[in-house]
């Protein structure tokens, strides 16, 4: 949700020039890290008052003391994944002409978001099936599946590090391809750029 919000905001301020009014008093770089810091506190906000409930209702039946076992890499993986995914829908959001492409391309990433609940069974049933275990290592689905996992069968330290590893050299890409990105596509109009332009402005 929190994603779709920011590319819808981005095509605004685009389609209003309002982009332009933001980018004189600031770099694009800068208000790309604003962008995601912005969104990501907003995560972390969200993230606070699930653990605050999560506290409250310990010892209950609603939550059972064991349901906090595995919290601290539950909660990494879910700031690691938010970062990494707010990081891509900023430069995606660059590019977006309309209301309607940023709709369609929130659908399509969010796909990737719920893509464990379609895996939820099939893991109980096999937790170290190999398909399991390469979706936990591919960066668009390693968050949500780690957490999966996490919550069916005990993940060796080593695996548990590794995936850190991993989605914060993830992270360190996608900004750096996402910042390449809007500092063109964000004064780009009239039109989204080919795959051609993208590969170029990469190179730039």
């Amino acid at each position: 949700y929190s994603g779709g919000m920011l590319i819808r905001s981005l095509v605004e301020e685009k389609s209003n020039r309002l982009i332009e009014i933001i980018i004189s008093s600031c770099t694009p770089n800068e208000l790309l890290t604003g962008k995601i810091l912005g969104l990501s506190a907003l995560g972390l906000t969200q993230i606070f008052i699930w653990i605050v409930l999560g506290i409250t209702l310990t010892g209950s039946a609603v939550v059972p003391p064991e349901a906090f076992r595995n919290v601290i890499p539950i909660l990494i993986y879910f700031i690691l994944g938010f970062i990494f995914y707010t990081s891509l829908f900023v430069g995606i959001g660059s590019i977006v002409t309309s209301e309607q492409e940023a709709q369609q391309i929130t659908t399509y990433l969010s796909f990737l978001l719920v893509l464990p609940i379609i895996f939820v069974l099939p893991a109980l049933e096999n937790p170290d099936a190999l398909y399991i275990k390469i979706l936990s290592y591919i960066p668009f689905t390693l968050p949500s599946f780690m957490m999966l996992r996490l919550n069916i069968s005990p993940i060796p330290e080593w695996e548990i590090l590794s995936t850190f590893l991993i989605m914060i050299i993830s992270i360190y890409l996608m900004i750096s391809i996402s910042a390449k990105i809007f500092r063109i596509g964000i004064l780009s109009y009239g039109k989204r750029p080919t795959l051609k332009e993208l590969v170029q402005w990469l190179k730039e």
